[in-house]
Protein backbone atom coordinates (compact mmCIF):
# COMPACT_ATOMS: atom_id res chain seq x y z
CA UNK A 1 0.00 0.00 0.00
CA UNK A 2 2.78 2.54 0.70
CA UNK A 3 3.97 1.83 -3.04
CA UNK A 4 0.54 2.67 -4.13
CA UNK A 5 0.51 5.82 -2.21
CA UNK A 6 3.73 6.83 -3.21
CA UNK A 7 2.77 6.65 -6.63
CA UNK A 8 -0.81 8.63 -6.55
CA UNK A 9 1.33 11.46 -4.39
CA UNK A 10 3.99 11.52 -7.55
CA UNK A 11 3.68 13.82 -10.11
CA UNK A 12 2.93 13.05 -13.47
CA UNK A 13 4.61 14.55 -16.36
CA UNK A 14 3.00 14.47 -20.09
CA UNK A 15 5.08 15.23 -23.33
CA UNK A 16 3.70 16.16 -26.72
CA UNK A 17 4.82 16.82 -30.17
CA UNK A 18 2.81 18.89 -32.40
CA UNK A 19 3.87 19.73 -36.29
CA UNK A 20 3.38 18.91 -39.63
CA UNK A 21 6.01 16.15 -40.90
CA UNK A 22 5.66 17.40 -44.64
CA UNK A 23 8.42 20.03 -45.60
CA UNK A 24 8.96 20.55 -49.82
CA UNK A 25 11.32 18.34 -51.77
CA UNK A 26 14.22 21.29 -52.96
CA UNK A 27 14.03 22.44 -56.08
CA UNK A 28 17.71 23.34 -56.53
CA UNK A 29 20.07 20.72 -57.50
CA UNK A 30 22.39 19.82 -54.62
CA UNK A 31 20.01 21.52 -52.37
CA UNK A 32 20.76 20.67 -48.67
CA UNK A 33 18.23 22.74 -46.17
CA UNK A 34 15.33 24.83 -48.39
CA UNK A 35 12.76 24.11 -45.47
CA UNK A 36 12.96 23.70 -41.81
CA UNK A 37 11.08 22.34 -39.34
CA UNK A 38 9.18 23.59 -36.79
CA UNK A 39 7.64 21.40 -33.91
CA UNK A 40 5.65 22.83 -30.77
CA UNK A 41 6.85 20.85 -27.62
CA UNK A 42 4.38 20.93 -24.75
CA UNK A 43 5.35 19.78 -21.30
CA UNK A 44 2.33 19.25 -18.78
CA UNK A 45 2.86 18.76 -14.83
CA UNK A 46 0.22 17.24 -12.88
CA UNK A 47 0.32 17.03 -9.22
CA UNK A 48 -2.08 14.89 -7.87
CA UNK A 49 -1.62 15.02 -4.49
CA UNK A 50 1.56 16.24 -3.85
CA UNK A 51 3.03 18.26 -0.46
CA UNK A 52 5.75 20.44 1.09
CA UNK A 53 8.21 18.63 2.87
CA UNK A 54 7.40 19.04 6.25
CA UNK A 55 9.53 21.08 8.35
CA UNK A 56 12.76 19.07 10.11
CA UNK A 57 12.92 20.17 13.36
CA UNK A 58 16.75 20.28 13.08
CA UNK A 59 16.38 23.32 10.84
CA UNK A 60 14.84 25.42 13.24
CA UNK A 61 17.37 27.19 15.92
CA UNK A 62 16.65 29.86 18.46
CA UNK A 63 17.56 32.47 16.30
CA UNK A 64 15.39 31.63 13.61
CA UNK A 65 17.74 31.49 11.49
CA UNK A 66 19.32 28.21 9.09
CA UNK A 67 22.80 28.13 8.13
CA UNK A 68 24.10 25.55 5.65
CA UNK A 69 23.79 22.71 7.45
CA UNK A 70 20.03 22.61 7.10
CA UNK A 71 20.53 20.20 4.45
CA UNK A 72 17.72 18.20 5.89
CA UNK A 73 15.24 21.31 5.39
CA UNK A 74 12.08 22.30 3.46
CA UNK A 75 12.33 22.69 -0.43
CA UNK A 76 11.66 26.72 -0.95
CA UNK A 77 13.66 29.41 -0.34
CA UNK A 78 12.01 32.61 -0.68
CA UNK A 79 13.87 36.12 -1.31
CA UNK A 80 11.82 39.37 -0.94
CA UNK A 81 13.42 42.14 -2.73
CA UNK A 82 11.88 45.50 -1.89
CA UNK A 83 12.59 48.81 -3.46
CA UNK A 84 13.36 51.23 -0.36
CA UNK A 85 14.79 53.59 -2.81
CA UNK A 86 13.67 57.41 -1.72
CA UNK A 87 11.06 57.59 -4.47
CA UNK A 88 9.09 54.90 -2.41
CA UNK A 89 7.40 57.53 -0.27
CA UNK A 90 6.58 60.02 -2.69
CA UNK A 91 3.33 59.23 -2.42
CA UNK A 92 3.80 57.75 1.30
CA UNK A 93 0.73 55.20 0.26
CA UNK A 94 3.31 53.60 -2.43
CA UNK A 95 5.75 52.36 0.88
CA UNK A 96 2.45 51.52 2.91
CA UNK A 97 1.19 49.29 -0.21
CA UNK A 98 4.75 47.88 -0.40
CA UNK A 99 4.87 46.71 3.05
CA UNK A 100 1.72 45.32 3.38
CA UNK A 101 2.34 43.51 -0.45
CA UNK A 102 5.64 42.25 1.17
CA UNK A 103 3.39 40.95 4.75
CA UNK A 104 0.86 39.17 2.51
CA UNK A 105 3.89 37.49 0.02
CA UNK A 106 5.25 36.15 4.07
CA UNK A 107 1.90 34.78 4.63
CA UNK A 108 2.07 32.61 1.55
CA UNK A 109 5.46 31.05 2.47
CA UNK A 110 5.13 27.30 3.99
CA UNK A 111 5.93 26.65 7.52
CA UNK A 112 9.41 25.57 7.54
CA UNK A 113 10.23 26.97 4.22
CA UNK A 114 13.36 29.67 4.26
CA UNK A 115 12.87 33.05 3.87
CA UNK A 116 14.72 36.87 3.92
CA UNK A 117 13.58 40.36 3.79
CA UNK A 118 15.86 42.83 1.52
CA UNK A 119 15.82 46.46 1.21
CA UNK A 120 16.94 47.48 -1.89
CA UNK A 121 18.47 50.97 -2.79
CA UNK A 122 22.04 51.70 -4.45
CA UNK A 123 23.04 49.03 -2.14
CA UNK A 124 21.01 46.70 -0.31
CA UNK A 125 20.16 45.95 3.79
CA UNK A 126 19.09 43.29 5.43
CA UNK A 127 15.30 44.37 6.87
CA UNK A 128 15.36 40.22 8.25
CA UNK A 129 17.20 38.43 9.84
CA UNK A 130 19.27 41.26 10.68
CA UNK A 131 22.53 39.62 10.09
CA UNK A 132 22.61 38.04 6.16
CA UNK A 133 20.67 34.86 6.09
CA UNK A 134 17.70 32.88 5.50
CA UNK A 135 14.91 32.60 8.52
CA UNK A 136 13.38 29.72 8.78
CA UNK A 137 9.47 30.79 8.23
CA UNK A 138 6.61 30.05 11.36
CA UNK A 139 4.16 32.70 12.98
CA UNK A 140 6.78 33.87 15.41
CA UNK A 141 9.50 34.89 12.39
CA UNK A 142 6.68 36.31 9.92
CA UNK A 143 5.98 38.65 13.13
CA UNK A 144 8.82 39.56 13.64
CA UNK A 145 9.71 40.32 10.11
CA UNK A 146 6.73 42.18 9.77
CA UNK A 147 7.59 44.58 12.68
CA UNK A 148 11.45 44.92 11.11
CA UNK A 149 9.77 45.80 7.63
CA UNK A 150 7.74 48.71 9.55
CA UNK A 151 11.08 49.45 11.26
CA UNK A 152 13.45 50.74 7.49
CA UNK A 153 13.56 53.97 6.51
CA UNK A 154 13.74 54.26 2.60
CA UNK A 155 16.14 56.11 0.94
CA UNK A 156 19.20 56.18 -1.86
CA UNK A 157 18.88 55.57 -5.65
CA UNK A 158 18.52 52.54 -7.69
CA UNK A 159 20.56 49.66 -8.67
CA UNK A 160 18.78 46.65 -9.28
CA UNK A 161 22.23 44.40 -10.01
CA UNK A 162 23.06 44.67 -6.54
CA UNK A 163 19.62 43.63 -5.39
CA UNK A 164 20.02 40.25 -6.93
CA UNK A 165 23.43 39.70 -6.31
CA UNK A 166 22.26 39.85 -2.59
CA UNK A 167 19.88 37.32 -3.09
CA UNK A 168 22.28 35.14 -5.13
CA UNK A 169 24.89 35.39 -2.08
CA UNK A 170 21.76 34.29 0.26
CA UNK A 171 20.83 31.30 -1.49
CA UNK A 172 24.61 29.66 -1.68
CA UNK A 173 23.45 28.70 2.02
CA UNK A 174 21.40 26.34 0.63
CA UNK A 175 23.02 22.64 -0.44
CA UNK A 176 24.30 22.55 -4.49
CA UNK A 177 21.62 22.37 -7.11
CA UNK A 178 19.55 19.42 -7.57
CA UNK A 179 20.63 18.30 -3.76
CA UNK A 180 17.19 17.94 -1.63
CA UNK A 181 15.37 19.56 -4.69
CA UNK A 182 15.83 23.16 -3.51
CA UNK A 183 13.49 26.25 -5.35
CA UNK A 184 15.19 29.34 -5.06
CA UNK A 185 12.76 32.27 -5.93
CA UNK A 186 13.27 35.71 -5.59
CA UNK A 187 10.17 38.31 -6.04
CA UNK A 188 11.78 41.78 -7.19
CA UNK A 189 9.20 45.08 -6.31
CA UNK A 190 10.17 48.34 -7.44
CA UNK A 191 8.80 51.98 -8.20
CA UNK A 192 11.65 53.38 -10.48
CA UNK A 193 14.50 52.16 -12.84
CA UNK A 194 18.35 51.84 -12.72
CA UNK A 195 20.00 55.34 -12.01
CA UNK A 196 23.37 55.02 -14.28
CA UNK A 197 25.29 56.72 -11.07
CA UNK A 198 25.14 54.00 -8.86
CA UNK A 199 24.31 51.00 -11.77
CA UNK A 200 25.10 51.12 -15.20
CA UNK A 201 23.13 49.12 -17.90
CA UNK A 202 25.82 47.09 -18.59
CA UNK A 203 26.85 46.31 -15.36
CA UNK A 204 22.77 45.40 -14.33
CA UNK A 205 23.34 42.88 -17.82
CA UNK A 206 26.49 41.45 -15.87
CA UNK A 207 25.02 40.83 -12.50
CA UNK A 208 21.79 39.18 -13.92
CA UNK A 209 24.06 37.14 -16.10
CA UNK A 210 25.52 35.94 -13.05
CA UNK A 211 22.33 35.24 -11.40
CA UNK A 212 20.91 33.36 -14.35
CA UNK A 213 20.24 29.40 -13.26
CA UNK A 214 20.76 30.23 -9.15
CA UNK A 215 17.33 31.23 -8.95
CA UNK A 216 14.31 31.93 -10.60
CA UNK A 217 12.85 35.87 -10.14
CA UNK A 218 9.36 37.70 -10.89
CA UNK A 219 9.50 41.37 -10.99
CA UNK A 220 6.92 43.58 -10.20
CA UNK A 221 6.64 47.54 -11.43
CA UNK A 222 4.21 49.86 -9.15
CA UNK A 223 4.27 53.47 -10.12
CA UNK A 224 5.08 54.79 -13.75
CA UNK A 225 9.07 55.18 -13.90
CA UNK A 226 10.21 51.57 -13.88
CA UNK A 227 11.86 50.92 -17.12
CA UNK A 228 9.88 47.97 -19.03
CA UNK A 229 13.15 46.76 -20.52
CA UNK A 230 15.19 46.23 -17.48
CA UNK A 231 11.91 44.52 -15.65
CA UNK A 232 11.81 41.98 -18.51
CA UNK A 233 15.37 41.42 -18.44
CA UNK A 234 15.49 40.33 -14.92
CA UNK A 235 12.47 38.22 -15.46
CA UNK A 236 13.35 36.65 -19.03
CA UNK A 237 17.09 35.70 -17.88
CA UNK A 238 15.86 34.48 -14.29
CA UNK A 239 12.89 33.00 -15.27
CA UNK A 240 10.42 34.59 -13.99
CA UNK A 241 6.99 36.40 -14.46
CA UNK A 242 6.69 40.50 -14.88
CA UNK A 243 3.95 42.70 -13.36
CA UNK A 244 3.26 45.88 -13.70
CA UNK A 245 0.28 46.82 -11.27
CA UNK A 246 -1.20 50.48 -11.58
CA UNK A 247 -3.91 49.71 -8.64
CA UNK A 248 -1.96 49.79 -4.93
CA UNK A 249 -4.99 48.25 -3.42
CA UNK A 250 -4.35 45.27 -5.83
CA UNK A 251 -0.41 44.89 -4.91
CA UNK A 252 -0.62 42.47 -1.66
CA UNK A 253 -3.31 40.04 -4.06
CA UNK A 254 -0.40 40.15 -6.72
CA UNK A 255 2.38 39.56 -4.79
CA UNK A 256 1.08 36.79 -2.67
CA UNK A 257 -0.11 34.97 -5.99
CA UNK A 258 3.65 35.14 -6.93
CA UNK A 259 4.97 34.13 -3.68
CA UNK A 260 2.46 31.32 -3.52
CA UNK A 261 2.79 30.11 -6.93
CA UNK A 262 6.45 30.15 -6.06
CA UNK A 263 5.76 27.31 -3.07
CA UNK A 264 3.36 25.48 -5.51
CA UNK A 265 6.49 24.38 -7.69
CA UNK A 266 7.49 21.73 -5.92
CA UNK A 267 8.64 19.36 -9.07
CA UNK A 268 12.21 19.92 -9.52
CA UNK A 269 14.96 18.52 -11.26
CA UNK A 270 12.85 18.10 -14.73
CA UNK A 271 15.46 18.35 -17.82
CA UNK A 272 14.33 18.55 -21.77
CA UNK A 273 17.23 16.51 -23.98
CA UNK A 274 17.03 16.41 -27.81
CA UNK A 275 18.97 13.94 -29.36
CA UNK A 276 19.07 15.06 -33.17
CA UNK A 277 19.98 12.41 -35.96
CA UNK A 278 23.28 12.73 -38.10
CA UNK A 279 22.84 15.67 -40.41
CA UNK A 280 20.06 17.40 -38.61
CA UNK A 281 21.12 21.14 -38.05
CA UNK A 282 19.24 22.66 -34.96
CA UNK A 283 18.02 26.43 -35.20
CA UNK A 284 16.49 27.06 -31.76
CA UNK A 285 14.87 26.58 -28.92
CA UNK A 286 13.01 28.51 -27.07
CA UNK A 287 10.02 28.57 -24.71
CA UNK A 288 6.91 30.37 -26.39
CA UNK A 289 4.60 29.84 -22.78
CA UNK A 290 3.75 31.15 -20.94
CA UNK A 291 6.53 33.68 -21.48
CA UNK A 292 8.80 33.75 -24.19
CA UNK A 293 12.65 33.31 -23.26
CA UNK A 294 14.96 32.10 -26.03
CA UNK A 295 16.98 29.20 -24.17
CA UNK A 296 20.63 28.17 -24.13
CA UNK A 297 21.19 24.45 -23.28
CA UNK A 298 23.02 23.60 -20.32
CA UNK A 299 24.96 21.01 -21.95
CA UNK A 300 26.11 19.82 -25.55
CA UNK A 301 27.30 16.63 -26.11
CA UNK A 302 28.76 16.48 -29.97
CA UNK A 303 30.52 13.16 -29.61
CA UNK A 304 28.00 12.01 -31.71
CA UNK A 305 28.87 14.83 -34.22
CA UNK A 306 32.44 13.76 -34.46
CA UNK A 307 31.83 9.90 -35.27
CA UNK A 308 29.46 10.11 -37.80
CA UNK A 309 27.22 7.66 -35.52
CA UNK A 310 24.37 11.08 -34.70
CA UNK A 311 24.01 14.55 -34.43
CA UNK A 312 24.23 16.85 -31.36
CA UNK A 313 22.34 16.49 -28.05
CA UNK A 314 21.62 19.04 -26.00
CA UNK A 315 19.93 19.00 -22.80
CA UNK A 316 17.96 21.84 -20.97
CA UNK A 317 16.68 22.98 -17.46
CA UNK A 318 13.38 22.96 -16.97
CA UNK A 319 13.33 24.43 -13.34
CA UNK A 320 11.26 23.58 -10.80
CA UNK A 321 7.43 23.07 -11.81
CA UNK A 322 4.13 23.12 -10.49
CA UNK A 323 0.68 22.56 -11.54
CA UNK A 324 1.47 23.95 -15.44
CA UNK A 325 1.70 23.82 -18.59
CA UNK A 326 4.60 24.86 -20.58
CA UNK A 327 5.31 25.02 -24.70
CA UNK A 328 8.73 25.31 -26.51
CA UNK A 329 9.13 25.98 -30.29
CA UNK A 330 11.89 23.82 -31.96
CA UNK A 331 13.09 24.85 -35.62
CA UNK A 332 15.41 22.13 -36.82
CA UNK A 333 16.78 21.51 -40.48
CA UNK A 334 18.38 18.43 -42.59
CA UNK A 335 19.94 17.53 -45.61
CA UNK A 336 17.97 16.28 -48.65
CA UNK A 337 18.48 13.16 -49.84
CA UNK A 338 16.21 12.00 -53.18
CA UNK A 339 16.18 8.41 -51.63
CA UNK A 340 14.62 9.89 -48.62
CA UNK A 341 11.93 11.44 -50.90
CA UNK A 342 8.15 10.46 -49.36
CA UNK A 343 9.61 8.10 -46.30
CA UNK A 344 8.66 9.58 -42.62
CA UNK A 345 12.48 10.19 -41.01
CA UNK A 346 13.22 10.98 -37.21
CA UNK A 347 14.27 14.56 -37.02
CA UNK A 348 14.84 14.37 -33.29
CA UNK A 349 13.93 12.60 -30.53
CA UNK A 350 12.68 14.42 -27.38
CA UNK A 351 13.29 13.07 -23.94
CA UNK A 352 11.89 13.92 -20.39
CA UNK A 353 14.35 13.17 -17.74
CA UNK A 354 15.26 13.87 -14.39
CA UNK A 355 18.38 15.02 -12.05
CA UNK A 356 18.95 14.81 -8.05
CA UNK A 357 15.14 13.05 -7.81
CA UNK A 358 14.93 9.69 -7.21
CA UNK A 359 12.89 7.57 -5.72
CA UNK A 360 9.02 6.54 -5.49
CA UNK A 361 8.15 10.23 -4.96
CA UNK A 362 10.20 11.08 -8.49
CA UNK A 363 7.74 12.24 -11.08
CA UNK A 364 6.22 9.73 -13.38
CA UNK A 365 7.75 10.95 -16.60
CA UNK A 366 6.57 9.95 -20.09
CA UNK A 367 8.36 7.82 -23.11
CA UNK A 368 10.19 9.62 -25.58
CA UNK A 369 8.74 11.61 -28.61
CA UNK A 370 10.22 11.78 -32.51
CA UNK A 371 10.03 15.20 -34.45
CA UNK A 372 9.48 13.28 -37.69
CA UNK A 373 9.82 14.22 -41.41
CA UNK A 374 8.71 13.64 -44.49
CA UNK A 375 9.98 15.40 -47.82
CA UNK A 376 6.84 15.39 -50.82
CA UNK A 377 6.52 17.30 -53.81
CA UNK A 378 2.02 17.55 -52.94
CA UNK A 379 1.44 21.53 -52.05
CA UNK A 380 -1.55 20.28 -50.16
CA UNK A 381 0.45 18.27 -47.54
CA UNK A 382 3.06 20.70 -47.05
CA UNK A 383 1.88 24.28 -47.05
CA UNK A 384 -0.72 22.68 -43.89
CA UNK A 385 -0.24 24.77 -40.69
CA UNK A 386 0.18 23.10 -38.12
CA UNK A 387 -2.70 24.92 -35.55
CA UNK A 388 0.26 24.94 -32.55
CA UNK A 389 3.02 25.93 -34.98
CA UNK A 390 1.14 29.21 -36.26
CA UNK A 391 -0.67 30.01 -33.01
CA UNK A 392 2.70 30.42 -31.53
CA UNK A 393 4.56 32.12 -34.17
CA UNK A 394 1.24 34.53 -34.61
CA UNK A 395 1.87 35.42 -30.86
CA UNK A 396 5.35 36.09 -31.94
CA UNK A 397 4.38 38.76 -34.95
CA UNK A 398 1.67 40.32 -32.22
CA UNK A 399 4.56 40.87 -30.19
CA UNK A 400 6.84 42.32 -32.84
CA UNK A 401 3.63 44.04 -34.29
CA UNK A 402 2.94 46.12 -30.96
CA UNK A 403 6.73 47.09 -30.17
CA UNK A 404 6.92 48.51 -34.07
CA UNK A 405 3.98 50.19 -32.53
CA UNK A 406 4.93 51.52 -29.41
CA UNK A 407 8.21 53.01 -31.08
CA UNK A 408 6.07 54.97 -33.79
CA UNK A 409 4.18 56.68 -30.45
CA UNK A 410 7.14 57.28 -29.06
CA UNK A 411 8.27 59.49 -32.48
CA UNK A 412 4.34 60.69 -32.75
CA UNK A 413 3.50 59.03 -35.72
CA UNK A 414 0.02 58.33 -34.42
CA UNK A 415 -1.28 57.56 -37.97
CA UNK A 416 1.55 55.13 -38.79
CA UNK A 417 0.95 53.74 -34.97
CA UNK A 418 -3.02 53.59 -35.31
CA UNK A 419 -2.64 51.08 -38.43
CA UNK A 420 -0.35 48.91 -36.33
CA UNK A 421 -2.54 48.75 -33.34
CA UNK A 422 -5.28 47.62 -35.74
CA UNK A 423 -2.75 44.78 -36.83
CA UNK A 424 -2.22 44.05 -33.04
CA UNK A 425 -6.26 43.89 -32.28
CA UNK A 426 -6.76 41.28 -34.93
CA UNK A 427 -3.71 39.09 -34.09
CA UNK A 428 -4.54 39.29 -30.36
CA UNK A 429 -8.18 38.38 -31.30
CA UNK A 430 -7.37 35.83 -33.66
CA UNK A 431 -5.68 33.94 -31.20
CA UNK A 432 -7.25 34.47 -28.32
CA UNK A 433 -5.36 36.61 -26.25
CA UNK A 434 -8.40 38.22 -24.38
CA UNK A 435 -6.08 39.55 -22.08
CA UNK A 436 -3.79 41.69 -24.41
CA UNK A 437 -7.08 42.46 -26.00
CA UNK A 438 -7.75 44.22 -22.37
CA UNK A 439 -4.33 46.30 -22.41
CA UNK A 440 -4.98 47.52 -26.27
CA UNK A 441 -8.82 49.01 -25.16
CA UNK A 442 -6.63 51.62 -22.98
CA UNK A 443 -4.46 52.62 -26.06
CA UNK A 444 -7.29 52.61 -28.82
CA UNK A 445 -11.06 52.48 -29.66
CA UNK A 446 -12.40 49.60 -31.43
CA UNK A 447 -14.51 50.41 -34.78
CA UNK A 448 -14.28 46.81 -36.43
CA UNK A 449 -12.94 44.23 -34.07
CA UNK A 450 -12.56 41.51 -37.12
CA UNK A 451 -10.49 43.73 -39.58
CA UNK A 452 -8.47 45.42 -37.03
CA UNK A 453 -10.24 48.77 -37.38
CA UNK A 454 -9.19 50.94 -34.50
CA UNK A 455 -9.17 54.82 -33.46
CA UNK A 456 -6.24 55.64 -31.09
CA UNK A 457 -6.92 57.54 -28.25
CA UNK A 458 -6.83 61.25 -27.72
CA UNK A 459 -4.95 60.85 -24.13
CA UNK A 460 -2.43 57.82 -23.53
CA UNK A 461 -1.13 57.13 -20.35
CA UNK A 462 2.62 55.85 -20.11
CA UNK A 463 1.74 53.26 -17.72
CA UNK A 464 -1.18 51.46 -20.00
CA UNK A 465 1.57 51.67 -22.89
CA UNK A 466 4.10 49.71 -20.90
CA UNK A 467 1.81 47.48 -19.06
CA UNK A 468 0.46 46.44 -22.65
CA UNK A 469 4.30 45.89 -23.64
CA UNK A 470 4.59 43.59 -20.23
CA UNK A 471 1.46 41.46 -21.25
CA UNK A 472 2.89 41.13 -24.89
CA UNK A 473 5.55 39.24 -23.27
CA UNK A 474 3.07 36.34 -22.32
CA UNK A 475 1.22 34.36 -24.17
CA UNK A 476 -1.84 32.27 -23.91
CA UNK A 477 -2.30 28.32 -24.98
CA UNK A 478 -4.05 27.75 -28.31
CA UNK A 479 -7.23 26.36 -28.68
CA UNK A 480 -8.70 22.75 -28.56
CA UNK A 481 -7.42 21.20 -31.60
CA UNK A 482 -9.98 20.91 -34.27
CA UNK A 483 -10.48 17.30 -35.58
CA UNK A 484 -8.59 16.13 -38.23
CA UNK A 485 -5.81 18.60 -37.49
CA UNK A 486 -1.99 18.03 -38.43
CA UNK A 487 -0.05 15.74 -35.49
Amino acid sequence: MAGQEDQELAASVGLEVSQVVELPRPRTPGGQETARMYAVLTVTVRRPGAAHTPPAASVRDPTGTAGAAGAAGPRLAEVLLIDHSSSMVMPPSRLAAARAAAVSALARIPDGALFALVAGGDRTAMIYPRRPGLAVAHAESRAAAEAALHDTTPGGGTAMGTWLERARQLFRELPAAGDGGWVRHALLLTDGKNEPGYETRAELHERVERCARAFACDVVGIGDAWETDELLLIARTLGGRTRAVADLTRLPDELASLAGRAADRDVTGLRLRLYHRAGVRPHSFEQVHPTRVALRPDRVDLSGVGTGAGGPVQEYDLGPCGEETRAYLLCVGAPYDPAQLGKELLLTEVELTTAGTAGPAAPRLPAPQPVLMRWTDDPDLYSRLDPQVAHYRQEEELHRTFEEACAELKLGRRAAAETLLGTAWRLASEAGDTAMQDHLRRLVRVRESAGGAVELRDRIAKFDVEAARIQSSTTVLPGPRPPGAAR
